[in-house]
């Protein structure tokens, strides 16, 4: 889930609520990564926990845990238990760079001292968890496309298309204490919150190719390689960012085919009317495209004319360990972790790109430069979980991220209540609680659509839409449900009180204190509570699991569709009908949707992008007849 996340509304929220969130996702029974602790883990991953010794082929047991769970706890397992297992069975050891192989790649790619260690680790580091299972995560979608059957450039673009379903056009502008500017997520992270900047577009996108074996690349200009991230494009009149937010130092993506490089615009979600050497060679042909208000990058004709390639990769991708993992569990996993930077600027015309992975020089206050692609995912996680981020629990980004995809329903509080007292603080985490829950722990709704797990999904979703219908309908049939909650805070707030004069006499007696206490727990069992619950989360978790699980028709219907445009003849015949009633059933799924969208007002682009998701199904349901 998001909403609104202009600077006036969201980032001006006291500490305390980013505490009370860490803490309810900390102890939620879905935690999202399932570590714990905040010290900085040794360079390999070394568990405090004693990793058990498992007899048999050590990467085939590995291939089978990962075969089962694929999430980051269950990464951390199987490398730890490869790690142990390496070395107590077969005295194997990981390969690392030489010296010269390292100068080599250093002169290739820039890297930061926190990627050096990462490339030179003598074991598995504590982020190569996060990076394969992220790898994971793209991989099961680049499958659930089924691209198979198409040559490579449509390929790209399905895949580019399913990336602009995933993630509808919202920035996400962070300015409380930390950047003045945006954070460029790492893919995961985005396809999770559903939502993005046109950069964070591109980023999917590089991470989704990785796994189709496409090449990616950036498009920008000559001096893009040293820019950062967060690079700032403002309006002539300097009052606003040209993409709401400072859009990084690229203007395009691209997919090599063959020697040429198919270019697409995340901001418009098509692909370029021209390629890389088409637009180099004759720029004027593309001047209509960057004249058209459409276009909202920013970038102009002139832009056009000095375009330039640029090359990224994830940084763990281009240690040698992740080269072997793919090679030893190929067929058990099929994913893709390794680059050979060499090959893949080899593969492109000239002049070769260059790389761009900038880093923050040390000592330097601003972290622009820390959301690079090939480090982003480092940037976003805290220590503990193999990133870099050094921050406190509660202001950490990762803390951050999760709260703000929160509603503003979640945070406000019935009149009487103390708003940064105790009562209030428990009231958020239930609200919290079940939405969080439900639509922000993974494996959450919009993962299982996007690993192609829709039975799994649309199962959870319809559980879901009666849970939140259920506690719409509990206001809605309660006559007294605002007289009951005004009298379940004036209960509360007084035994809150009593128990604050008791503790505060030092010859308290301590069943008085008990029998106040447990007064309150009997409180927070009356129906007050859940009414207040319900008040704060029923009518905008009703619309969250509707919208999803119209996205999960829409998905199947977009299967449905490539089967059919994939085959001929009688087979294309067979498959049509098959097609349109798909889109029927997910034009359905819009349509209800559209009865609950009124809950999603403060959510800036959802309802827009659910608009143009319907409108696609309407018309591929009502298909003009083939032609004869």
């Amino acid at each position: 889930m998001t909403t609104d996340h202009r600077p006036d509304s969201r980032s001006r929220r006291p500490l305390t609520t980013f505490a009370l969130t860490a803490g309810l996702f900390a102890i939620g029974a879905a935690v999202l990564v399932g570590a714990s602790g905040c010290t900085k883990p040794p360079t390999g991953v070394k568990n405090t926990e004693e990793q058990p010794t498992t007899k048999g082929d050590p990467w085939k047991v590995a291939g089978q845990r990962l075969r089962k769970e694929t999430d980051w706890a269950a990464c951390r397992t199987a490398l730890g238990g490869l790690a142990t297992d390496l070395n107590t069975q077969t005295k194997e050891t990981l390969p690392v760079l030489s010296d010269p192989e390292f100068a080599s790649l250093s002169q290739l790619v820039p890297l930061s001292a926190d990627d050096r260690e990462e490339v030179r680790a003598t074991t598995f580091t504590a982020h190569d968890s996060a990076y394969l299972a992220d790898c994971l995560y793209l991989r099961d979608a680049a499958d659930s496309l089924a691209l198979g059957r198409f040559p490579p450039d449509q390929r790209a673009e399905r895949a580019f298309a399913w990336v602009c379903r995933q993630v509808y056009l919202r920035p996400w502008m962070l300015i409380a204490g930390r950047a003045d500017g945006a954070s460029a997520l790492p893919p995961t992270a985005v396809l999770r919150r559903g939502f993005g900047s046109g950069l964070e577009r591109m980023y999917v996108f590089l991470a989704l190719l990785q796994q189709l074996e496409l090449d990616g690349c950036l498009i920008g200009g000559p001096d893009a390689g040293k820019q950062p991230a967060g690079l700032p494009l403002v309006t002539p009149d300097n009052k606003a960012f040209v993409t709401g937010a400072p859009r990084g130092p690229f203007w395009a993506v691209g997919v090599r085919i063959g020697a040429d490089v198919k270019l697409f615009d995340p901001w418009r979600g098509q692909a370029f009317p021209v390629t890389l050497a088409q637009l180099k060679a004759n720029p004027d042909a593309a001047k209509e495209w960057f004249a058209d208000q459409a276009n909202v990058s920013g970038a102009t004709l002139d832009d056009a004319k000095k375009a330039t390639a640029f090359l990224a990769v994830p940084v763990n991708a281009l240690a040698p360990r992740m080269g072997l993992v793919e090679t030893k569990l190929k067929s058990d996993l099929g994913v893709k972790l390794a680059y050979d930077a060499k090959a893949l600027q080899s593969a492109f015309r000239d002049p070769k790109p260059a790389f761009w992975n900038p880093s923050n020089e040390p000592n330097q206050p601003n972290q622009r430069a820390a959301f690079a692609y090939g480090h982003a995912s480092r940037a976003l996680l805290p220590l503990d979980m193999g990133g870099t981020d050094r921050n406190p629990p509660g202001v950490r980004l990762f803390d951050v991220y999760r709260r703000e995809q929160l509603p503003n329903s979640v945070f406000r509080i019935p009149a009487g209540i103390q708003p940064d007292g105790q009562i209030a603080q428990r009231l958020r985490a239930g609200a919290a609680g079940a939405l969080g829950l439900s639509f922000i722990e993974p494996p959450n709704p919009r993962e299982r659509i996007q690993r192609g797990q829709f039975q799994d999904a649309a199962k959870d979703l319809v559980t879901k839409q009666e849970t939140f219908a259920n506690g719409r309908e509990r206001l809605r049939l309660n006559k007294d449900a605002g007289f009951q909650i005004k009298e379940w805070v004036e209960l509360v707030t007084g035994l809150y009180q009593e128990l604050g004069r008791v503790q505060l006499d030092a010859n308290r007696d301590k069943s008085v204190e008990a029998a106040v206490l447990g007064q309150i727990d009997s409180a927070w069992k009356q129906p007050g509570v859940q009414l207040i619950v319900d008040q704060a989360s029923s009518e905008v978790g009703l619309a969250e699991s509707t919208l999803l699980l119209a996205l999960c028709k829409h998905e199947l219907a977009e299967r449905s569709q490539a089967r059919l445009e994939a085959a001929t003849g009688a087979e294309a015949d067979r498959l049509r009908p098959d097609a349109i009633d798909a889109w029927k059933t997910a034009l359905s799924a819009w349509r209800t949707y559209e009865q609950n969208a009124v809950a999603h007002a403060g959510f800036p682009g959802r309802s827009e992008h659910a608009r143009v998701l319907a409108a696609r199904a309407a018309l591929l349901a009502n298909p003009a007849p083939p032609k004869k």
